[in-house]
């Protein structure tokens, strides 16, 4: 896997759980929590959460099984925007910070989307845009307006969905969703023209041809950097379009 970064890093995880597990993820709020902003705050607490359950060989265990591995995740985020509810002084009428969050936990070649607001996730699929996320936001209120996001409740309540990936598949994460029906022509207008603080993340999947013993495996991803530096950051727009592009 092959991942680039634009715009506002703090806002933006990639982290590799296991072997074959990946977990990136892009925010975007208000606010701040403990004085921090709390797309800051919501991504280091859920780094240090998972580095924290990493410890227990029940999690790793589960981190390396498709439907083991998402109801970890959503454990370990659920525990996180509990403490950020607790630390905000919001209430049920009124919010203080708030944070939409995408995020795509990707385990031996299946992509599980987790989803609360504005963000989105994008699927570049053998030439073909698909959206991998819902819509939380009302667009004819006269201020923007989002159902839900982390840290507005205790409880967690995010939309999951997932997918199969293909060799070349490239998953697009965005700070802001695409307006309109989405094609890769809308993708990359909006792309070039958002500001380049704003945040995008784009990993591309390759598939590796033999496991550990050499037999013929499953449907396998590795990263493409050595290991500890998959992460390539990226100021120019360049690199992110040929990889939408590249089909």
């Amino acid at each position: 896997m092959d991942v680039a970064i634009r715009g506002d890093r703090a806002s933006c995880l990639t982290m590799q759980l296991g072997p074959r597990t990946w977990f990136l993820a892009v925010t975007r709020g208000f606010g701040s929590v403990d004085g921090v902003a709390i797309e800051r705050a919501l991504l280091t607490r859920l780094r240090a959460e998972c580095e924290r359950r990493l410890r227990s060989e029940r999690f790793r265990r589960a981190v390396d099984r498709p439907q083991a591995a998402a109801t970890a995740v959503l454990a370990a985020l659920a525990r996180v925007n509990s403490d950020l509810h607790a630390r905000t002084a919001g209430h049920d009428d009124y919010v203080t910070a708030a944070s939409s969050l995408t995020a795509a936990l990707v385990v031996r070649g299946r992509a599980y989307v987790l989803h609360a607001g504005g963000t989105a996730a994008y699927l570049a699929h053998r030439g073909e845009i698909v959206a991998l996320s819902g819509d939380d936001t009302f667009d004819d209120a006269p201020l923007p307006l989002i159902a839900r996001a982390l840290g507005t409740t205790p409880t967690l309540d995010v939309a999951v969905s997932s997918v199969m990936l293909d060799e070349g598949d490239v998953i697009i994460l965005v700070g802001r969703r695409v307006p309109g029906d989405v094609d890769r022509r809308a993708l990359i207008a909006h792309v070039e023209s958002c500001d380049p603080a704003e945040h995008l993340l784009v990993a591309r999947f390759e598939r590796d041809d033999a496991n550990e013993t050499g037999e013929e495996p499953a449907k396998k991803y590795r990263p493409i950097d050595a290991a500890g530096a998959i992460v390539r950051i990226v100021a120019a727009i360049g690199l992110i379009l040929a990889l939408v592009l590249a089909r």
